[in-house]
């Protein structure tokens, strides 16, 4: 074989060589998060020690979280709008997935309002929407416990006493923001899924179709990365 022939059989072992090892290298890495409509969080937060009670009068804690994945939303029963619609739109949501992701999904609507919503009231109000769906709220003397559970997943809502009322007087307009929070089976913050949309009288909403591809993406994502945490699966 000729120098220059011998040099060209060279480049190209190399080159081969290089993409050889450029290929494993590409192969090896782990795929990039999702984009979803919100944020994903590269560490799970874990949330302060909360009790809660739950719509069937029982304790719920921080145990309650583990082994399954969970969906908050937030928001109060005479709430007009934005409540019942977001509430609607889990419903359909969670009749969309997949029954491998659905299983092991529970969906808790925490009230803001836990002055006027009692577990008996929280009852009636989620079952209306889907009969898997869990309530909580605060009982007398759980207002810290509420708070902590707040606190950690940037629960904001304001109550606003009407003038020259009090809220001892039950007389007060609730405020309060719309995101979708996930929680991982661990009991930790994962996710804020955000509304996609704004319909015509101007409240916010989320798009079926969207939050369901960015959850199934999630999961899919964990489960590739080989960060997922084994969850509790139940048929509901």
């Amino acid at each position: 074989m000729r120098p220059r022939q011998r040099m060209l059989l060279g480049f190209v072992l190399a080159n081969s060589a290089i993409a050889a090892v450029a290929a494993a290298l590409l192969l090896g890495r782990p795929a990039p998060p999702p984009q979803i409509q919100g944020v994903l969080l590269s560490q799970a937060r874990a949330l302060a020690p909360f009790e809660l009670t739950d719509h069937r009068g029982e304790g719920f804690s921080n145990r309650d979280l583990e082994g399954r994945w969970h969906l908050v939303s937030y928001g109060f029963t005479t709430c007009p709008d934005v409540c019942p619609a977001t509430l609607s739109e889990l419903a359909s949501f969670r009749e969309r997935l997949a029954p491998e992701y659905r299983r092991d999904l529970q969906v808790l609507f925490y009230s803001v309002d836990h002055r006027r919503d009692t577990p008996e009231q929280l009852a009636s109000y989620v079952s209306f929407f889907d009969p898997s769906f869990t309530g909580l709220t605060a009982t007398e003397g759980g207002e810290s416990g509420a708070s902590a559970f707040a606190s950690s997943l940037g629960i904001l809502s304001v109550l606003e006493p009407a003038e020259g009322g009090t809220l001892e007087d039950s007389d007060y307009r609730v405020s309060h923001g719309v995101t979708l929070l996930l929680l991982n089976p661990e009991g930790e913050l994962q996710a804020v899924f955000e509304p996609g949309r704004v319909d015509a009288m101007g409240f916010p909403g989320f798009d079926i179709t969207t939050l369901v591809r960015d959850y199934t993406n999630i999961r899919a994502h964990l489960d590739s990365s080989g960060t997922a945490i084994p969850a509790r699966g139940q048929d509901v």
